[in-house]
């Protein structure tokens, strides 16, 4: 008996306004960090709503920025792959001088 594979199968799901999970929840977060930033009284009103502006939109960018068909944060992970793959961080402890020996 033959049977019909959808195609589809390996696509993500699409939740709202054509975003995955992952993107819907980087749009939250960053809707609900851009809230929190305004609701607190660190500062004057001017300051927190540019700070709290500035945290909404770098959310969406995230959930909806793409750059030559990749997702954002796909361009981050290769970034740091990368850095991490080219440069060699080497930690020693310092030396400890000696003491002089009398005689």
């Amino acid at each position: 008996m033959p049977a019909r594979v959808p195609l589809d199968v390996d696509l993500e799901d699409r939740l709202l306004y054509g975003l995955t999970p992952m993107r819907l929840g980087y749009l939250v977060v960053g809707m609900l960090a851009g809230f929190s930033v305004w609701s607190a009284h660190w500062s004057s009103a001017p300051l927190r709503a540019a700070a709290a502006i500035t945290i909404a939109v770098i959310g969406a960018t995230a959930a909806w920025g793409r750059w030559r068909g990749r997702a954002l944060d796909s361009w981050l992970a290769d970034m740091v792959i990368f850095i991490i793959a080219t440069y060699r961080v080497r930690w020693s402890m310092p030396r400890r001088r000696q003491k002089a020996r009398p005689g």
